[in-house]
């Protein structure tokens, strides 16, 4: 039991949690009233610890990759900035996903199916892509020209570009998934809202927008007291006037 959660969350931690939980709640049945265990064979095993989820892109690197990122890269960057789906589900999107002015696509690792609205920024990049059936997403040279993108193709493309920019050395496609969350956050939507249009869970929501809620808080308050001593400087003129 130790041996299966320890492989499952070297690379999956959630996931191991999960089953961890699953068989744990099976082993308690089956040594209740049937009496077909003895013992517990996950006693001892602990869950993973939660990790802080991936880190959101800086302002520095969603800028550069604003003004250089070019071709299939630049769709990608599009894509997954303004949906905040993973990198194996922007490969998929396409004209068809799209239902009533956002994208409708049943994620491939999880199952769910988020509606993500398409704000203005990506329909203006999408309205460049050429109007054919299939992916926004092609390969543009090589053997595979025209073909699907590969997920590992979209990650050797940007990992060449990460090599070459000091700026994008610590950047992962993840990471956009987190600026999205923060970005509807800051436009006022709710943590409910967000979970159900990027398909993130409401406490991996809540996680991401800790910081930007209390940046957002602290600086409402400096504006207030701001506006307060300077309503406080007017008064004073005036009364030595």
């Amino acid at each position: 039991m130790q041996a299966l959660i320890e492989k499952k969350g070297a690379t999956h931690p959630g996931a191991a949690n999960n089953t961890l939980d699953a068989l744990r709640a099976m082993c308690r049945w089956a040594m209740g009233q049937r009496e077909l265990l003895h013992h517990d064979p996950t006693l001892g095993v602990a869950h993973y610890q939660k990790g802080k989820g991936h880190k959101p892109w800086t302002q520095e690197q969603l800028q550069f990759a604003d003004e250089h990122f070019i071709g299939a890269l630049r769709k990608a960057y599009f894509l997954a900035r303004f949906t905040g789906q993973r990198d194996g589900d922007i490969v998929r999107l396409g004209p068809t996903d799209i239902d009533d002015g956002g994208f409708a696509l049943r994620q491939k690792e999880t199952g769910a199916k988020p509606w993500c609205p398409i704000f203005p920024e990506l329909e203006a990049e999408m309205a460049r892509c050429p109007k054919r059936p299939g992916p926004y997403l092609l390969q543009e040279s090589g053997h595979g020209a025209r073909r699907l993108f590969p997920t590992n193709g979209l990650w050797k493309l940007f990992n060449r570009r990460r090599e070459r920019h000091q700026v994008m050395s610590e950047a992962v496609w993840h990471g956009l998934r987190a600026d999205a969350a923060i970005r509807l956050r800051q436009d006022g939507y709710a943590h409910r809202q967000i979970s159900d249009m990027v398909a993130m869970s409401v406490e991996m929501v809540e996680r991401h927008c800790r910081h930007a809620d209390r940046t957002a808080r602290g600086q409402a308050v400096l504006r207030e007291y701001r506006e307060r001593q300077s309503d406080k400087t007017v008064r004073s003129w005036k009364i030595i006037k």
